[in-house]
């Protein structure tokens, strides 16, 4: 029963770890909306600023708090098993692109979304070492 809540636990840090991922990424791409273009060239003089743009900062550091719950779950899974559920990231960015920022949805963002979810869904049930 104690190997099953600390699975369970792992599990809740990994989604809360993939959930802060995928905030910061919507958070750049807003930051980077009202920041403007950038292009390869000029990303070097135009550093400071970007980074200290609110929404990108506040990006930041959801990515670092999810890179320190990560190495938690790293800590008690293998990386075979964990890593794949990084792409729950990939439909909450269709999500938060679809709800606040209004981009479209088509057929293959749906597929694409339900196949990412059938795959870990296929992982979650047969796919962890200890069969939890």
């Amino acid at each position: 029963m104690r190997s099953l809540s600390l699975d369970f636990r792992s599990l809740v840090i990994a989604l809360f770890s993939i959930f802060l991922g995928a905030t910061g990424q919507f958070l750049f791409r807003v930051g980077m909306l009202q920041y403007g273009r950038v292009t390869f060239q000029n990303i070097w003089r135009q550093l400071l600023g970007i980074v200290f743009t609110p929404a990108i900062f506040a990006g930041f550091i959801c990515f670092g708090i999810s890179s320190i719950l990560w190495l938690v779950v790293i800590s008690k899974w293998e990386l075979s098993y964990a890593y794949p559920m990084v792409a729950l990231g990939y439909v909450l960015a269709i999500f938060y692109g679809t709800l606040f920022l209004h981009e479209s949805v088509n057929l293959p963002k749906i597929l694409g979304s339900l196949l990412i979810l059938i795959g870990i869904s296929v992982l979650g049930l047969f796919g962890h070492p200890n069969n939890f």
